[in-house]
């Protein structure tokens, strides 16, 4: 398989792009489902991160599956952080200066930011549970902002109000 090719997967509210490049994906997107048409018919890796999207928006485990996945390219320390960020258990959050403590960079946390924002794979390497000093909301490159950002941790069941601009 070579070339580019897109398929786009819909959840109830959220869906994922995969976009493809010679059988691997190098990026996958964010957007709100309604904004979409999902691609007919869709790929047994598409079918599968549509099955695991149904579970993330049901609040399961969503179990995602194991796509092609190019990591080529990629520094050390954003394939670290991107490992990190699995780390981090759903609902719950780290700020940027405690993810560039536990990278081994103390004083760090624009890189982070950095990484987060090159992450080219979001919600699978989940860089939305990843907040500013406080709790706060601050950045999120993918399609959908701050909000998108907002309706992922409500998804994965971050309370109100222990985050601030969760409300």
């Amino acid at each position: 398989m070579s070339g580019f090719r897109s398929e786009w997967v819909r959840g109830a509210q959220i869906a994922l792009c995969l976009r493809w490049e010679g059988g691997l994906v190098v990026r996958i997107e964010t957007a709100w489902a309604e904004d979409v048409r999902e691609t007919d018919p869709l790929s047994e890796a598409a079918a599968g991160l549509q099955a695991a999207l149904l579970r993330y928006e049901a609040r399961l485990n969503p179990d995602w599956p194991d796509l092609p996945l190019d990591f080529s390219g990629m520094s050390d320390f954003l394939r670290n952080a991107l490992e990190e960020l699995r780390r981090i258990p759903s609902g719950t959050t780290r700020t940027y200066g405690e993810m560039a403590a536990i990278l081994g960079r103390p004083g760090g946390a624009q890189a982070v930011g950095r990484a987060m924002g090159a992450n080219p794979f979001p919600v699978l390497y989940p860089c939305h549970r990843v907040v500013g000093a406080g709790g706060a909301l601050t950045g999120f490159s993918a399609s959908g902002g701050i909000e998108m950002k907002k309706a992922l941790l409500r998804l994965e069941g971050a309370e109100q109000g222990l985050l601030p601009g969760l409300e």
